[in-house]
């Protein structure tokens, strides 16, 4: 199990609530808020190097990000004391990108974001411009080129992101962006990643900051734990068209294809790794304040317990839920025709420890915060039978989460 460097006051055997070390929490920090802790690292001890080489394919990718990681835990311990050292960060959608990973100096753990904690505080800032990337029209244009790939049987489906800029009349207090994002999800995995060179000279670090409701994998000993989220409906305002759409949701044969491609993936992956793997007959409604999700929880026990989180992580990722399938002509079809780098977006952000335990959730509902401009990122599953418009929307809908959070309009097209 984990334990805490530093904890700050709290009742004897007590561990500090999210709210206190979201209280803590400073602009260069890593925070990691899930439905069994929250976890905050101030400092760093070691960090992946930013500008190191990349290897060309990504299973080398994978495997160089892994040495690295271990090579950290193993510094962080023998070189800077730390008995129980934790990596915390992200890596990106493409694993051949430089991972922001490191081991932080300082780490306070407590408990969950709970329905009491007073977590969310007031924002005061208006958007001065909004540019999508690209217009809704060409992102439209660009699910028909791949609706004609899937008919030609290409490949049974790819998800197609979008971006959207914003630039704000201040820089939003990160402290209220992640209370609020934090008490929308109390189901979800609420995250601050610090990117300090990408800060701009006199102002505070950027961050790549989101409140994801997907988990990718959870390790904790032996026991795996892995819940894929894949086919999406808009929430509605009135309980009983909202529980009409959940339930549409359910029933639909576009959107439990959609699931299954993903299920089945995750299910290849996870056997060979797994002694025992418990898969659900069919998925379940998960609902976040924005949209209805599809979703299958996946329990099993590992094979070999030197098998790390992290390991499990790159094993899955990225699954169809973010790529599509098949994986290699998915992520070709994304790079013709996504005007827009995901950089971290879509990849997993979490920790892992020097036991291998951890959490690592898909880096989704979030955005790059640098000074005064956000860049949001949402994407949408394209299978047989989707309609460009309608995936438009969902892309304008997944946008709600961080402009809810912002206090800004609830969606945009």
């Amino acid at each position: 199990m984990l334990s805490t460097f530093h904890t700050p006051s709290t009742h004897a055997g007590e561990a500090p609530a999210c709210g206190a070390l979201l209280a803590l929490y400073q602009p260069g920090d890593q925070f990691f808020a899930s439905p069994s802790r929250t976890l905050l690292g101030q400092g760093v001890a070691c960090a992946t190097a930013p500008n190191a080489p990349r290897p060309s394919t990504r299973a080398a990718a994978a495997r160089a990000l892994n040495q690295q990681v271990q090579a950290l835990l193993r510094e962080a311990n023998e070189m800077h004391g730390i008995a129980r050292p934790v990596v915390m960060g992200a890596v990106p959608f493409d694993v051949r990108r430089p991972a922001r990973l490191s081991v932080p100096r300082q780490l306070h753990i407590g408990q969950a974001p709970r329905a009491g904690d007073a977590l969310a505080a007031p924002l005061h800032v208006r958007a001065e411009r909004a540019t999508p990337s690209p217009d809704p029209a060409v992102y439209e244009s660009a699910v028909a080129d791949a609706l004609a790939r899937l008919q030609h049987g290409e490949l049974d489906k790819v998800v197609l992101a979008r971006s959207l800029d914003l630039l704000l009349d201040r820089a939003p207090d990160r402290r209220a962006l992640l209370g609020r994002l934090a008490q929308k999800n109390l189901n979800g995995y609420t995250f601050a990643i610090a990117l300090p060179e990408d800060g701009d000279r006199g102002n505070e670090p950027a961050a790549f900051i989101g409140a994801t409701p997907e988990l990718l994998v959870q390790r904790t000993g032996t026991r795996v734990v892995v819940n894929p989220l894949a086919g999406s409906a808009a929430r509605r305002a009135l309980p009983t068209d909202d529980q009409f759409a959940g339930q549409q949701l359910l029933a639909s044969s576009k959107d439990r294809r959609e699931h299954a491609v993903v299920i089945d993936a995750v299910v290849q992956a996870l056997r060979p790794l797994c002694r025992t793997l418990e898969v659900p007959e069919g998925p379940s409604l998960l609902a976040t304040d924005a949209l209805w999700h599809l979703s299958t929880t996946l329990t099993g026990e590992l094979a070999d317990p030197g098998t790390t989180s992290l390991d499990l992580a790159l094993a899955l990722h990225p699954t169809p839920a973010v790529c599509g399938h098949p994986l290699e002509r998915a992520f070709s079809v994304i790079e013709a025709l996504e005007p827009v780098d995901r950089g971290l977006f879509a990849g997993f952000v979490g920790w892992c420890d020097a036991q291998g335990n951890g959490e690592w959730a898909v880096s989704l509902r979030c955005a790059e915060l640098r000074g005064r401009s956000l860049r949001l990122h949402a994407g949408a599953g394209i299978v047989p039978g989707s309609d460009p418009r309608s995936e438009s929307r969902e892309t304008g809908t997944k946008f709600r989460t961080m402009l809810s959070a912002l206090g800004m309009a609830s969606s945009v097209d």
